[in-house]
């Protein structure tokens, strides 16, 4: 008995020992393993090389790598043009571009954010080196149609799911190649900065969409009110004016197809700053948005006391001390919430995160960001907005076999020498739930240049 005894108490002793000595490896390996992923402790291009050595894919919702570590190196799209399409987003190594993927889930992709226990179960499995995959909700080949209908031009064009706010395109142009960015040479002008997220522009007619909602809130909203218009202002000589012929009479339904700077320049004085400050606040226009870990730039509208400066504003066109800008992201969130019958959704980039051992987290949950007006007043809104598409300034934005919503817009900057050309759209008619803005710098008329991009992308996403 003493004999077993004995024996047990050493078996346990053994075991004891192999016990510790087991948990002193794995916390050796989760040592190490916490260096290695540490092993940069400044920002040098080499620590920085080293620190996505391991870092884990950057996946397209279509499954193509956008980013990868293969040898010890970072790799991107090994299209050169999808690259460049899709670098604003993606982002690089060296972190030359911030607001990226690369750069602020830079503790996803190379396993630094996750947590002990987590960490040291994947030392356990051998895995604890590897980084984190990131999966994103853009698709590859629409960013890179996207990025070719922009033919170099400056601007930026916006597509997403109105439903769900997964963006599935955002594309900023000009671009580089990610290996430009890293060596930090050969950069065009402007092509590191993400016009799609960051970039303001005054919005030209598609403001018309705000100044129409604030209308139909109004107290004193008449629907049956007619404008004269003769190509010059109603409200003072040197007001909103046309720059041809008049339209002739124009109600709110007619003047909208027809994009009329009169009826709107007279409408917009006649509501006055507060209200239109008011409705653009309410649809949106003034909120801070962030696309996940992304950050983009707050629209700005600010109003005169002055029925001329309003007539201006009112139709997009900032003048004197008024401001007015937003991003192609909001514009496109706007077009979406009308679609979406008032609901804003909360814009999204991220579809999932996966680690080493397959596991899926942070999966995309679609939730709505705001309300931005009644279901009624949607339907109005994509009334007059079918009409500009059929029948108005946007029908170059049409696609055979689906109902467009839109609104065209074409503005004048100080220092251009041509106009900016937007376009604002959706689809009506329940097939794809989807919602573009594009924005073309110096490109002209936003009927001309603005909604046959927008035309493509949509029947190509329809496509799909």
């Amino acid at each position: 008995m003493k004999q077993l005894m004995r024996n047990l108490k050493l078996l346990l002793v053994l075991f004891l020992i192999v016990s510790v000595a087991m948990l002193g490896g794995l916390v050796f390996q989760q040592y190490r393993s916490r260096n290695a992923l540490y092993v940069a402790a400044g920002e040098n291009k080499a620590a920085l090389r080293s620190r996505y050595a391991q870092a884990g894919d950057i996946i397209s919702a279509d499954g193509v790598a956008l980013a990868t570590s293969e040898s010890g190196s970072r790799r991107y799209a090994s299209d050169r043009t999808l690259a460049m399409a899709a670098l604003h987003i993606v982002g690089d190594y060296t972190h030359n571009i911030d607001n990226t993927i690369e750069a602020r889930y830079q503790g996803v992709l190379t396993g630094s954010d996750r947590n002990l226990l987590h960490q040291f179960y994947l030392d356990f499995t051998g895995r604890g080196l590897t980084g984190d995959d990131v999966y994103l909700t853009i698709d590859s080949r629409l960013t890179k149609q996207a990025y070719q209908q922009m033919k170099g031009r400056r601007g930026a064009i916006v597509l997403l799911n109105y439903e769900t706010g997964a963006i599935l395109a955002s594309v900023s142009s000009p671009s580089t190649s990610p290996q430009s960015v890293i060596d930090f040479k050969d950069i065009p002008e402007g092509s590191l900065f993400n016009r799609a997220l960051r970039g303001v522009y005054a919005p030209g007619s598609l403001f018309k969409i705000i100044t129409a909602s604030a209308w139909l809130n109004a107290e004193n909203f008449d629907p049956e009110r007619v404008v004269t218009c003769n190509g010059e202002s109603t409200v003072s000589p040197n007001g909103a004016n046309e720059s041809g012929k008049g339209h002739g009479e124009v109600n709110l339904s007619s003047a909208f197809r027809q994009s009329c700077n009169v009826y709107f320049g007279e409408i917009g004085a006649q509501l006055g700053g507060s209200q239109l400050e008011l409705a653009a606040s309410r649809l949106g226009w003034l909120d801070l948005i962030s696309v996940d870990k992304l950050n983009t730039t707050r629209g700005r509208i600010r109003t005169a006391n002055d029925n001329t400066a309003m007539s201006w504003l009112a139709i997009g066109q900032p003048s004197g001390e008024t401001q007015l800008s937003s991003t192609p992201l909001q514009l496109a969130m706007l077009a979406g919430a009308i679609g979406n019958g008032g609901v804003m959704q909360t814009p999204h980039i991220i579809d999932y995160l996966k680690d080493p051992l397959n596991l899926k987290y942070q999966n995309l949950k679609p939730s709505a960001l705001k309300t931005v007006m009644t279901a009624d007043e949607a339907s109005d809104l994509e009334e007059m907005m079918l009409s500009v598409v059929n029948n108005g300034t946007g029908r170059s934005a049409r696609v055979t076999g689906a109902r467009i919503a839109g609104k065209t817009g074409t503005v004048e900057v100080t220092g251009q020498k041509n106009n900016n050309a937007l376009f604002v759209g959706y689809v009506a008619d329940g097939k794809k739930p989807l919602a573009i803005a594009v924005v073309v710098e110096e490109g002209g008329s936003g009927g001309s240049e603005a909604a046959p991009i927008a035309a493509n992308l949509l029947k190509a996403a329809l496509a799909q």
